[in-house]
């Protein structure tokens, strides 16, 4: 389905929605926003070249209908319908990035870039309270937020909601970068997809990392618990398939071929557990840990305590690891890939109903496969078990390393009726640079918040130990002003000047239009 035909869909739903919600016809409630934000700016490389210059108009069109059962009544039986569609288009984008040509030297061609791309970011029939109360279904498609992150699929949900547990189950096709409406941002990482027929002119030797897309079922379950309010707890597991075929390697044979493989195979699999608890007026706590059972590992735990110390003060103890993990058909899972781990201590104070201030510190730890700052020595020895080769005069160069980061910040903000100001200072120092910086934001409203202004200003430097020259000071601010003529219209533009040595001046001009429209 191209744009032309889906917009006419959502023009159809919203005009059928508001016609519908018409007095002489039943109690049918419906909702349309729109949102317009236009955007020009330009980027140059740290290294010189290329330029982009980017025009970007980015659409989003949402259309509610609610209260589709007769006499429908809070807690009862309910029907609605929700959808919402995104045209993000760049008249900046240059033939040469999205035109392939074997012959030419040095393009821009990216593959699967696109100069208006359309996706249906959701869209979905849902029943709520249904069979007593017990059953709640969903088509279409819909996001899942659980203990496994952000993810979306085309497919139907079923959750059963007896007391004390619920269950939920749901199964369909992830939704994926090259497919009609789709955007890649849900799929697992480490693989480049898209529609290599529209792409590439249905070259097959061009670009052999670049994979054609191609359906991927997906299923999965639920257990969340549903008795004491005091705690909470949920347990999910899924598993994505990769379908089509994909090039497993990068370079062609001794034949000139490339080798390939098909079928049904494992993308992700992965189970996970959250639990959240509350102690009345003295604390809370959160934990969660996430197995990849694709890769025999896990990849990511955390653990957090909130201690109410007064009325006023909260402080916070977190610990977190995120291990990154691949899709199956990527490389990436070939080479070793070690963990972040962090730990902070944050304390938020209320000093009155106008003044808040925060505080953090902690570090953060990454492990190497050796130590990157011995030097091995190669030297011509004796290998043992028999036999010569090559080993190193440094052991230490071969040894798992950690690097520490030390982190800090800190923040500040003042309320008044129609005005906020607000001051933030980062600094983080370590093995691998540094970066510290401060920047101080405001905004005020005018006569009942139908007009309103904003202000922002920041200061940054940062190292990099690897790449010296890469190190620079940064200096940007951004100012805005908006105006609401209406209750369901609001518009902002805001000007952005950044400059430092690497990429000299950055400007960027956004403007934005919020319409809603509710019956």
């Amino acid at each position: 389905m191209g744009p032309r035909p889906l917009l006419k869909v959502a023009g159809a739903l919203a005009f059928g929605g508001v016609t519908l919600a018409a007095p002489s016809a039943r109690a049918l409630e419906a909702e349309v926003t729109s949102d317009t934000a236009a955007q020009a700016y330009s980027l140059r490389s740290p290294f010189g070249d290329p330029i982009l210059f980017r025009r970007r108009v980015t659409q989003t069109l949402g259309v509610g209908l609610y209260s589709l059962l007769p006499e429908e009544r809070p807690g009862g039986p309910q029907l609605f319908v929700k959808l919402r569609v995104r045209l993000d288009a760049d008249f900046g984008v240059e033939a040469t990035e999205r035109r392939y040509d074997a012959g030419a030297a040095g393009t821009r061609f990216t593959p699967g870039l696109s100069d208006a791309p359309l996706d249906l970011m959701y869209g979905y029939v849902e029943g709520r309270n249904l069979a007593g109360g017990w059953l709640g279904v969903r088509a279409g498609r819909q996001y899942v937020v659980d203990s496994l992150g952000w993810w979306s699929f085309d497919g139907a949900l079923v959750r059963i909601t007896p007391p004390y547990v619920h269950v939920e189950a749901y199964g369909g096709f992830e939704q994926r970068g090259g497919l009609p409406l789709s955007l890649g941002r849900f799929e697992r990482g480490g693989v480049s997809r898209g529609d290599r027929q529209s792409t590439l002119d249905g070259s097959p030797d061009a670009f052999r990392h670049f994979q054609q897309a191609a359906m991927a079922p997906a299923y999965g379950v639920a257990i969340e618990s549903a008795g004491p309010t005091w705690i909470h707890g949920r347990l999910d597991y899924r598993k994505v398939s990769n379908r089509g075929v994909a090039t497993t390697n990068a370079l062609p044979d001794a034949s000139g071929a490339f080798g390939t493989t098909s079928g049904t195979r494992t993308s992700s699999e992965r189970v996970g557990y959250a639990v959240d608890g509350t102690a009345g007026r003295w604390g809370a706590a959160r934990a969660g840990i996430v197995y990849d059972l694709y890769n025999r590992l896990v990849s990511s735990y955390y653990a957090s305590v909130d201690g109410f110390v007064t009325r006023r003060l909260t402080v916070t103890a977190d610990y977190d690891m995120f291990r990154p993990t691949f899709d199956g058909d990527s490389i990436f899972n070939w080479f070793t890939h070690w963990g972040m781990k962090t730990a902070t201590l944050r304390a938020a104070l209320t000093v009155t109903d106008r003044l808040d201030l925060a505080a953090s510190g902690g570090a953060r730890w990454y492990q190497t496969d050796d130590d990157p700052a011995a030097t091995p020595v190669a030297a011509t020895g004796v290998v043992p078990g028999g036999g010569g080769g090559v080993v190193t005069s440094n052991p230490e160069a071969n040894d798992p390393h950690s690097l520490r980061d030390w982190l800090g910040a800190a923040n500040a903000r003042y309320r008044w009726d129609s005005a906020r100001v607000a001051l933030r200072g980062v600094f983080e120092t370590g093995d691998r640079g540094a970066r510290q910086g401060v920047d101080v934001s405001g905004d005020k409203s005018f006569r009942g918040g139908r007009f309103f202004t904003l202000a922002r200003a920041s200061i940054f430097d940062w190292r990099d130990e690897l790449r010296p020259d890469q190190s620079a000071t940064s200096v940007g601010y951004v100012l805005g002003a908006g105006f609401a003529p209406a209750e369901y219209a609001r518009t902002r533009v805001e000007w952005e000047h950044n400059t430092n040595r690497l990429v000299g001046q950055r400007y960027r001009v956004l403007a934005w239009l919020t319409l809603v429209a509710a019956r």
